[in-house]
C-alpha cells in the first residue's frame, strides 16, 4: 500500500509540473503582448568631445544610450572622418577626424532604428582644431618667447612678459619625451644647476640644484604626438643649496606643428602636498 501511495503522489507531482510548465509567467505574457512598433525612440544624451585636434591619427569616442533591439547608424557631415562602431555596442563609436591644417568644424550624426522600425536622430557639433603632425625630433632645438611667473597659492602675477630662450633636447629614456636641461653655473657654491624655467626666481634666491638629486632642475616633457598635448613630468624636481630645499613639479599644455609653437604651464612647489609655490606660463616658438 505504501508503494502505491508513493507512486500516486509521484504521478500527481509529474502532472502538476507539466501543467505548471504550460502556464506562462506574467513576464512571458507581457513580452508576447508587447507591441514593438509602439516604441517611440528618443536619444536622451550624446556624449563625446566637442573640440578635437584634427590629427587624422587618434580616435575619440562618442556614445548615445543603448536600447535593446535597436541598431545605430553613424555619419559625419561637413568634414571627413573614419567611424568605427564598437563590436556588440553599436551605440558607441570611435571617430578619427581627418587631418586638417586649418581650423574647421563638422557635425556628427547618429540615427537609432528600433526593433519595430521607428527612428530617432541626434546631432553633435564638433570644432576641429588644425593639426600638423610632428616627429619628436622636430621639437629639438632653440625655442624663444615669453615667460609669465605667478604665485601658485594666489594666482597673482609676479613677473610678466619675460623674454625666454629654451634649449630643448630629446629624452633618451622616453621615445615621446623632451628635456629642458638646467644650465651649469660655474660660479655657484654648493648647488650646481640653474633651471631654464623660473630662472629669475632661483637666481633671486641664490639657489642652485644639486647634482645627482632627482631631476637636477631639468624639466621633462612628454609630447602627445597624436593629439597635440604636453605633459610635464609630475616628480620630485630636486634639491637646492644653500638649504637644502626640496622642490616638486608638474604641469601641461599644448603644441601646434602648424605654427611651430607651444604653450604650457610649469608648476613648482616647495611642499610635497603642492600647497604653495610658483608657476610659469611658457609661450614659445621654434627658431
Amino acid at each position: 500500500m505504501k508503494n502505491k501511495i508513493l507512486g500516486l503522489l509521484g504521478f500527481i507531482a509529474v502532472v502538476a509540473f507539466l501543467v505548471s510548465s504550460c502556464v506562462k509567467s506574467p513576464v512571458e505574457k507581457s513580452r508576447e503582448s508587447y507591441d514593438w512598433n509602439s516604441i517611440v525612440p528618443k536619444i536622451l544624451y550624446f556624449h563625446g568631445p566637442t573640440e578635437v585636434a584634427a590629427s587624422g591619427l587618434a580616435a575619440v569616442t562618442y556614445e548615445v544610450p543603448s536600447r535593446g533591439g535597436s541598431t545605430y547608424e553613424w555619419k559625419a557631415e561637413g568634414y571627413g572622418a573614419t567611424i568605427v562602431p564598437r563590436d556588440n555596442y553599436p551605440n558607441i563609436a570611435d571617430v578619427t577626424w581627418d587631418q586638417s591644417s586649418v581650423d574647421t568644424s563638422a557635425l556628427l550624426i547618429v540615427t537609432e532604428t528600433t526593433h519595430g522600425g521607428q527612428t530617432a536622430s541626434d546631432t553633435l557639433a564638433v570644432t576641429l582644431k588644425k593639426f600638423c603632425p610632428w616627429n619628436i625630433s622636430d621639437f629639438v632645438g632653440t625655442w624663444k618667447g615669453m615667460e609669465q611667473i605667478f604665485r601658485e597659492k594666489t594666482g597673482a602675477i609676479v613677473k610678466d612678459s619675460l623674454d625666454i630662450t629654451l634649449e630643448i633636447t630629446a629624452d633618451p629614456n622616453n621615445e615621446n619625451g623632451l628635456v629642458i636641461k638646467s644650465i651649469e653655473d660655474p660660479n655657484a657654491e654648493g648647488g650646481k644647476y640653474l633651471p631654464q624655467i623660473l630662472a629669475p626666481i632661483y637666481g633671486g634666491w641664490g639657489e642652485r640644484f644639486q647634482e645627482g638629486n632627482p631631476d637636477e632642475g631639468n624639466v621633462y616633457l612628454t609630447m602627445g604626438l597624436l593629439d597635440g598635448s604636453i605633459t610635464v613630468k609630475d616628480a620630485h624636481w630636486g634639491q637646492t643649496l644653500p638649504g637644502p630645499y626640496d622642490y616638486w613639479c608638474d604641469g601641461g599644455g599644448a603644441w601646434s606643428g602648424c605654427t611651430s609653437s607651444m604653450k604650457f604651464t610649469f608648476n613648482m612647489y616647495w611642499a610635497e602636498d603642492k600647497s604653495d609655490g610658483y608657476g610659469s606660463i611658457i609661450t614659445v616658438t621654434k627658431q
